[in-house]
């Protein structure tokens, strides 16, 4: 969104916020965007950062990212918000020193935003000990009309649950891909190009893909997963093994993304991108006694991750 072309088109409803992962509880939000923008005439349009805001202010507090701009940017539109209305916003030293009031200020008349609907817990501005009236009232200051959405949850067995980036990393860092899933609405995904390997998959019968990824974005535990993969137009049942691939290869080195697509057997892919949708985890990363049990492991977790999907199909 450029401040100057909107200005000449179209006034803005805004929620602010980093949108990482794009989840239940964000879709709900920018739900409630919509539903305040349209009878006022506005556009709904989000501000967002492309990085978190912690890598500025304390770098080693910064968490992984659930999704890149490139993915919250295609999650953002599929939710009705149209790519010329997010902003990436740079949270550089000028923008973390405003106020309150100097932030809106800015939106209102750099981005030509009228109405902003504050997001649960969401703060901006320096100040720290702001209420929602005070939010309002220095809103109406700036001739903008500043809302607080409604809470949003989601029934569990323990009563009403919030839904959080937090909480989805929690989930992840646990390997619960169900929990994550739940809680995103959406199977968790990572994605990057496929690159060459030692191709010790294929000498044992099971060919893989190596997947480099955004060094930004959040990997999975080591261990074997149950997947679905997307490359080159096709889909694909797929065990991934995030690891070090300690019978094969070497515990010294970095720890890869080897996806095995079920019932391809077509050429090597490399260079082109592949998508990963992570159901559950089959089993830990382990070291074998010896080849032949290792492929009895890989052959028993295929038959287990083609169960899985089939299901969840």
């Amino acid at each position: 969104m450029n401040g100057e072309q909107q200005h000449a088109t179209q006034r803005i409803a805004a929620v602010i916020g980093m949108f990482d992962g794009v989840h239940l509880g964000h879709r709900d939000l920018l739900r409630q965007l919509r539903e305040a923008a349209a009878p006022r005439g506005l556009a709904p349009a989000v501000f967002t950062f492309p990085s978190h805001p912690l890598s500025i202010i304390r770098p080693e507090a910064a968490p992984a990212l659930l999704s890149t701009p490139e993915e919250k940017l295609l999650r953002l539109t599929a939710e009705g918000i149209a790519p010329r209305d997010i902003e990436f916003l740079s949270f550089d030293d000028r923008l973390r020193h405003l106020t309150a009031r100097e932030f809106i200020s800015l939106l209102h008349h750099k981005y030509n935003v009228d109405y902003i609907l504050r997001g649960f817990n969401n703060r901006f501005g320096t100040e720290r000990d702001l209420s929602a009236e005070d939010y309002r009232a220095i809103a109406a200051a700036e001739d903008v009309t500043l809302s607080d959405a409604l809470p949003y949850s989601i029934p569990s067995a323990d009563g009403p649950q919030d839904v959080s980036s937090s909480l989805i990393r929690t989930a992840l860092a646990g390997s619960d891909m169900p929990r994550a899933a739940i809680l995103l609405g959406y199977p968790y995904e990572i994605s990057g190009t496929i690159e060459p390997g030692k191709h010790l998959g294929a000498t044992i019968g099971f060919p893989t893909a190596n997947i480099a990824v955004a060094p930004s974005k959040l990997i999975p535990p080591q261990g074997v997963y149950a997947c679905t993969a997307e490359t080159d137009g096709a889909s694909y049942p797929a065990v991934v093994n995030i690891g070090h691939c300690p019978t094969t290869g070497t515990l010294n080195g970095h720890p890869t993304i080897e996806a095995h697509l079920i019932g391809y057997s077509g050429q090597p892919l490399y260079g082109k991108t592949m998508q990963l949708r992570f159901h559950n985890l089959l089993r830990r990363e382990q070291k074998f006694n010896s080849l032949h049990d290792l492929q009895s492991a890989i052959a028993s977790d295929i038959e287990k991750a083609k169960n899985l999907i089939e299901m969840k199909i």
